[in-house]
């Protein structure tokens, strides 16, 4: 059985802190408990009171005659520590705490949230907040609200947990007039014990649960929220908006929840990693989750629209790019079809438009035909309200036999009022989430099939092998230092990463002899990991074509290294074949102290400080993550081949990625590693290593 099993699908339940007090935040608990008709037993402990609502009330924990599953406490802080210490005496091991005044607050509120961790553990308690909203399940075997809501939650197939019970509240308000209705509701407040990855776990298994949304102020268990989400969104999508993402967003999450702040960037790229859907607002992913919930996903990206109004069609395809999709192009037989069924006036062409004389047996002919093209894999359908003798619903109702059978993504556009007209619940009856606005239906469509692929992507992803067979010995180095050049060559050569032809030495007879192996310009550099800002201090020369300038260089920099070094340190000189012409790319990582080793690939050299086109992982990718990311860059011309840049070959570099991702994870000793650049040069068959630097923990 789940560790959440009883706290959403009790049988019993006792409430602790209820009075007769109208208005009071526990007679509105109970309220709710039973306005949604609870199927279990109700119990609740007041030694003032013999009833509440007709319920029995409990002078104490040991006048109950059995043990309930669930016990929700809604105390003032100062009596909840004491209530759940009864609680774990009387062997009652699940609990909701809707209380405030914990780590929220700061100060004592911290500390009084370590001992609520420091009992619950001890009586091996399953306990969700404090500081929260509570529970409900829609479930018809259960109905439970267990919320201080005073609206009803709409039952449905979509889960929700949510860092902020406020916001839940409203949402519930905001969704109760449309057709998004709700399965399981998780308000983790502080997330004491239980977080998202706990109720996600549960959720994969809850079958009346379709789609789960989110929304974080905070990640506080990567490793078991990634784990959780990657088991999960196989079979079923998770959307998620993450407050925080500005400096003032994330002061603001601080001070609501006690929230860490994450960077930015490594969040975005954990939730990617992890299978979550990012939408930008708390609208769009309910949105997205109204057309989940119900709508078939689309087995392609190639769409149809059809409309009786050519504005909204031009806009619904102006939409399309963007959202990753493309208009589908009909079959000749299709033209021809809707040719013999449309006025002469009408468009045939994707987008269909009937024009404004197309009636409520036009929008089925014309659907019908152009579900039928094996060219299609989606419609959206646009219904502005008609001038002639039919309506929305009308329409809607004459859609039923086109639809029944068909497995195709169909999101209808209703621009015009949603009065009695509208038809709105025959949509839902038929399970077409309607939307208002051209531009929001294809986004969703877009997010929808952007899920598809991630699904695809998920199944074939497998764990990766080790990117060499060697026994992985720890690196030896006192923190913050840099790590000795000759040391970094040599754990890339383990891991298959290519290096530049250079040579690592301090005697110019050896710089020279390396010099007269190529017909090449070459760099000299020094190497003595003491010095980092190499190029700032003149200790980095480029374009040495001759043995006197090279001679030259040596001499300069050897001078000036002799000024910078201690007096028993030798200069260390790096000589490299120079390239001159390639594709400039960058692998990095870093130690983060949440979310651990976080890789970094992007567009190298000044790409890197003016663009910033890069995107970031959690360490170790498999291959299919590892040439997403490149994906996700902005300069795909570059990589696609530019002037006289070859095209990068991602598979490739891919492996490089994954490999490198590997020598993170596997090397904790490193703090912080770059490779900037690599260079893919035509004439070489992998990019090379052609700087490199890494510091220790």
């Amino acid at each position: 059985m789940h560790d959440l099993e009883k706290i959403l699908r009790p049988k019993s339940i006792i409430l602790i802190g209820v009075s007769r007090k109208e208005g009071s935040l526990g007679k509105k608990f109970l309220d709710a408990l039973l306005r949604m008709n609870f199927n279990g037993e109700i119990f609740i402990i007041n030694p003032k009171a013999n009833e509440i609502n007709g319920i029995p009330c409990y002078p104490s924990l040991s006048e109950l005659e059995q043990k309930p599953d669930l016990a929700v406490i809604l105390l003032p802080h100062q009596y909840v520590l004491d209530s759940l210490k009864e609680l774990g005496e009387a062997g009652i091991k699940n609990v909701v705490v809707i209380s405030s005044g914990f780590k929220e607050i700061g100060g004592e509120g911290i500390e009084r949230e370590k001992q609520l961790i420091k009992i619950a553990n001890q009586y091996q308690m399953t306990l969700i907040g404090p500081n929260c909203m509570g529970i409900f399940n829609t479930d018809p075997k259960i109905r439970l609200n267990g919320t201080f809501s005073p609206i009803l939650p709409k039952a449905g197939h979509v889960a929700y947990i949510s860092q902020s019970g406020a916001l839940a509240v409203a949402i519930l308000e905001l969704t109760a007039q449309t057709d998004l209705g709700f399965s399981v509701f998780v308000s983790t407040g502080n997330k004491a014990l239980v977080g998202e990855p706990e109720v996600l776990e549960f959720l994969k298994e809850d079958v009346n649960t379709n789609v789960v949304t989110l929304y974080l102020e905070s990640i506080d268990q990567p490793q078991s929220f990634m784990k959780a989400c990657s088991s999960l969104v196989i079979k079923k999508p998770i959307l998620a908006v993450k407050a925080g993402r500005t400096d003032s967003g994330q002061k603001a999450a601080t001070s609501h929840t006690g929230a860490l702040a994450n960077p930015e960037h490594i969040v975005d790229g954990f939730l990617k990693q992890s299978g979550v859907i990012r939408c930008e607002t708390v609208e769009e992913m309910f949105d997205l989750a109204r057309a989940l919930s119900v709508q078939h996903l689309p087995k392609g990206k190639h769409v149809a629209i059809v409309t009786n109004a050519g504005g909204p069609a031009i806009l619904a395809s102006d939409a399309l790019e963007a959202a990753g999709l493309e208009l589908a192009q009909f079959e000749k037989a299709t033209i021809e079809k809707l040719k013999s069924i449309l006025p002469e006036e009408a468009a045939v062409n994707n987008p269909v438009d009937m024009i404004a004389s197309a009636n409520h047996d036009t929008y089925h002919d014309v659907l019908e035909l152009v579900l039928e093209d094996h060219n299609v894999d989606s419609v959206i359908l646009i219904i502005v309200k008609p001038p002639v003798d039919t309506t929305p619903k009308i329409i809607a109702g004459h859609l039923e036999p086109v639809i029944s059978n068909c497995a195709k993504t169909i999101i209808p556009v209703l621009m015009a009022q949603h009065d009695d007209t509208a038809g709105l619940e025959v949509f839902s009856r038929l399970h077409l989430p309607v939307f208002s606005y051209p531009e929001t239906a294809v986004k969703i469509l877009g997010k929808m099939w952007a899920y598809h692929q991630l699904q695809q992507r998920f199944f074939k992803a497998k764990a990766t092998t080790r990117a060499a067979t060697l026994k992985v010995e720890p690196l030896s180095g006192q923190s913050g230092q840099q790590v000795p050049i000759q040391t970094l060559f040599e754990l890339l050569k383990d891991y298959k990463i290519p290096v530049i032809d250079s040579r690592l030495t301090s005697s110019w007879d050896k710089l020279s002899e390396f010099f007269y192996r190529y017909d090449s310009s070459f760099v000299l550099k020094i190497a003595n990991e003491r010095i980092i800002h190499k190029t700032e201090q003149g200790l980095v020369r480029l374009n040495l074509n001759s043995i006197a300038e090279l001679k030259t260089a040596y001499q300069e920099m050897l001078a000036r290294a002799k000024e910078i070094l201690p007096e028993n340190e030798e200069p260390l000189f790096l000589i490299q074949r120079q390239i001159n012409q390639g594709l400039e790319l960058v692998l990095g990582g870093k130690r983060d102290p949440l979310f651990g080793p976080v890789l970094m690939v992007g567009l190298g050299g000044i790409f890197v400080e003016v663009l910033q086109d890069v995107t970031f992982r959690m360490a170790p990718v498999n291959a299919y993550e590892a040439e997403e990311m490149l994906t996700e860059l902005r300069g795909q011309k570059l990589l696609n081949g530019f002037r006289n840049i070859p095209a990068l070959d991602r598979f490739k570099f891919g492996k490089l990625i994954q490999y490198f991702s590997h020598l993170l994870a596997e090397h904790p000793e490193i703090a912080e590693m770059d490779l900037n650049p690599l260079i893919w040069a035509p004439e070489l068959e992998f990019p090379v290593v052609v700087d490199v630097r890494a510091t220790f923990t």
